[in-house]
């Protein structure tokens, strides 16, 4: 398998390759507005670091948000365009997954994990992780810090880039992971092998982002 994961989700983009002696290479950055330009360059220079070319590539995966609006789209534009016309099967990740994904092990029921994405205007894109999450739908949801601090149990534990807004709101034993870049690449290449691996993919017409909250699309004014 060769595998190509995107993840333009944010600000911080990352991408990462992994070949079929499980060698990687990654490349992480911070975009500014500029994911579109940044990113092929990026996945061209990660084959290059395994000797591989974009002909080679057998798998890809993207994270399908939340995160900004175009920023999002970038990405999935970008695997669809590398996947669809070679019929290459492609995973769709939602960008929760990625930023939990270094800490599954200390899930639990009674210590669960919420996962924060920065979801603009000063507000929070939080996932509730437990260790029976993947069994059913997990509990999502947009808030402010302080409402979000509130409702947290107080065995929970928080992550992700959003963390930074809840500073000072909780107590500093209740944060996971470091500063923000928070997702780097060997996270979604690990679930992205994983779930590889037990034969899962995405249909081509299922791969869309996932937003915090529907996109703002106006009325078109009524013809005169």
């Amino acid at each position: 398998m060769i595998l190509v994961a995107i993840d333009t989700s944010t600000r911080f983009a990352s991408v990462g390759v992994v070949d079929d002696a499980c060698n990687r290479a990654t490349r992480s950055w911070r975009s500014n507005q500029n994911h579109g330009r940044e990113l092929m360059p990026a996945i061209v220079d990660s084959l290059a670091e395994l000797s591989l070319k974009a002909t080679d590539i057998t798998h890809v995966a993207v994270a399908t948000g939340p995160g900004g609006f175009s920023a999002v789209r970038v990405g999935i534009s970008a695997a669809l365009g590398l996947a669809v016309s070679r019929q290459l099967p492609v995973l769709g990740i939602p960008t929760h997954s990625v930023e939990v994904e270094p800490f599954a092990a200390d899930i639990t029921d009674q210590s669960p994990v919420y996962s924060l994405i920065p979801a603009g205007r000063n507000e929070i894109s939080w996932t509730r992780h437990t260790s029976n999450s993947g069994s059913g739908e997990p509990t999502i949801g947009i808030a402010a810090p302080d409402e979000l601090a509130a409702q947290l149990e107080a065995n929970a534990f928080v992550c992700g880039e959003a963390c930074d807004l809840m500073a000072g709101l909780i107590d500093q034993s209740r944060f996971r992971g470091k500063a923000a870049p928070t997702r780097d690449a060997s996270s979604i290449l690990d679930i992205a092998v994983r779930e590889f691996d037990a034969g899962n993919s995405t249909p081509y017409e299922e791969l869309r982002p996932i937003y915090a909250r529907p996109p703002s699309i106006s009325k078109p004014k009524p013809a005169k």
